[in-house]
C-alpha cells in the first residue's frame, strides 16, 4: 500500500529514472577513527580541574564536618563539668599536681584536698589552662569524649611496702601536704 518516495516521484513524472538510479545516498561526514576516540587536551584538562576540584572540595568538607564534630564534643564536656563542678572559691589548701610535665597548684577546700588524694574527685582541664574538679563519674563521661582533658592523680602508687624496704615499718600519714 504505501509507496517510497522514488516510486511516487516517478508515477508523478517529475523525476526520470536514469535520475533515480544515479544518485547515490550522501553520507554523514565522519572523522577518522584515531581522532574520534582521542579527546582534545582542553577537554581532558577540564575534566582534571573538574576532578581536581571535586577531591578539594571533599578533603574541606571533610575538615568542616571534623571542626563541627570537635565543637559539639566540648559543648558537651562543657555542659557536663559546669553542671557538676565544685566550688573552689573558699579553698585556702593548695594541692599540687602534674599537667604537662610541670607542676600546677590549685586551691581547694580541706575536704576537697582529702577527697582529690584518695582519687574520689578528678581534676579536669578546661580552656588552656583552666582546671575544675569534678566527681569521678563526670571525669568518665569526659574521657569517653575527649581523655587528655583528664588529669590523672599520678601521687597515688602502689602503697603496698617492699620486700627490702628499712622504712616499711612506717607508716604515711594521711594528712602530709607536700
Amino acid at each position: 500500500m504505501s509507496t517510497s518516495l522514488k516510486d511516487q516521484l516517478l508515477k508523478a513524472g517529475l523525476v526520470k529514472k536514469n535520475e533515480v538510479k544515479k544518485k547515490p545516498k550522501k553520507k554523514a561526514p565522519t572523522a577518522p577513527k584515531k581522532k574520534r576516540n582521542k579527546a582534545s587536551e582542553s577537554t581532558m584538562r577540564a575534566q582534571r580541574a573538574m576532578l581536581d576540584k571535586a577531591k578539594k572540595d571533599k578533603r574541606l568538607n571533610e575538615q568542616r564536618q571534623a571542626e563541627a564534630e570537635k565543637k559539639a564534643r566540648y559543648a558537651q564536656i562543657k555542659q557536663l563539668v559546669d553542671g557538676s563542678k565544685l566550688d573552689r572559691k573558699e579553698g585556702e589548701t593548695s594541692y599540687n599536681f602534674t599537667y604537662k610535665k610541670k607542676v600546677k597548684t590549685i586551691y581547694v577546700t580541706e575536704e576537697q584536698h582529702k577527697q582529690l588524694s584518695k582519687d574520689q574527685l578528678t581534676i579536669i582541664v578546661m580552656d588552656g589552662e583552666l582546671f575544675e574538679i569534678v566527681p569521678n563519674k563526670v571525669a568518665e563521661q569526659v574521657a569517653k569524649r575527649e581523655s587528655h582533658r583528664v588529669i590523672k592523680n599520678t601521687e597515688r602508687k602502689d602503697d603496698s611496702p617492699k620486700a627490702d624496704d628499712p622504712y616499711a615499718d612506717y607508716q604515711i600519714p594521711d594528712d602530709l601536704i607536700w
